[in-house]
């Protein structure tokens, strides 16, 4: 892939996101080999990983910083389908369907990925047949979120819809804190995440504020009552 070097590679081993990667249920021997095959780049924000359309050359998994994944319609608006995180695989839907790429990506901040071409995976795979179960599961548990998403998209309100992209966007370091912290979050990036009108996202995101749930700040949202912001989210859920 072209700029990813194996000197750019971060070091699985030492990576403090590793326990949110595939890579910390790998045995051994199996790890070993995964961060000696494995490739890196650094990404500046909004900086094209792939495009709709590109054929797959491979996996990728977020290092440090934030990828989304999105489609865009005839009239350049966008809906993300997913965010993914330190520590998240992605690209292996279309490289496993054999497909080009449906949606685009784009880093979301300052990002580095690292990634594993086509031919290495494939070799890694047979190599270490219990990784086959692993992306299985993966693909399975997201396709199960997928149907999740659409359940929300039907029937849940705005507010529960804003709240549960909120919590899903807390940054790592801020996740066992009193008060969790999302960054680098937009309003129209929120927008494109619930499916929702900005006017409703800005409505919303006031009426949260007003409630002493959330405080918006320059470049951050601070979570002020994360108790009541996951009510908000699942106003259905048991108690």
């Amino acid at each position: 892939m072209d700029r990813f070097t194996k000197n750019q590679a971060p070091d699985c081993a030492v990576c403090r996101f590793k326990t949110s990667c595939f890579y910390s249920r790998l045995d051994a021997a199996a790890q070993k080999a995964w961060n000696a095959v494995k490739m890196g780049r650094k990404f500046s924000d909004d900086e094209c990983i792939y495009n709709e359309f590109q054929q797959p050359q491979g996996v990728y998994t977020v290092c440090k910083g934030r990828a989304k994944v999105f489609s865009t319609d005839a009239k350049g608006q966008q809906m993300i389908t997913w965010i993914r995180h330190p520590g998240e695989t992605f690209g292996h839907i279309a490289l496993f369907s054999e497909n080009d790429y449906f949606c685009n990506s784009r880093a979301m901040g300052e990002t580095i990925l690292s990634f594993v071409d086509r031919k290495t995976l494939e070799k890694f795979l047979d190599d270490n047949p219990k990784t086959y179960k692993l992306f299985l599961h993966k693909v399975a548990t997201e396709l199960r979120t997928l149907q999740l998403k659409l359940k929300d998209t039907a029937y849940k309100p705005a507010r529960a819809k804003v709240a549960k992209a909120l919590m899903n966007a807390v940054s790592y370091k801020s996740r066992d804190t009193k008060n969790p912290a999302i960054y680098g979050l937009k309003r129209t990036e929120i927008a494109e995440i619930t499916g929702l009108a900005l006017e409703t996202v800005v409505r919303t995101l006031a009426d949260l504020e007003k409630r002493n749930i959330i405080k918006r700040e320059a470049k951050s949202i601070k979570i002020l009552d994360y108790p009541t912001l996951q009510r908000v989210s699942d106003p259905h859920a048991r108690s």
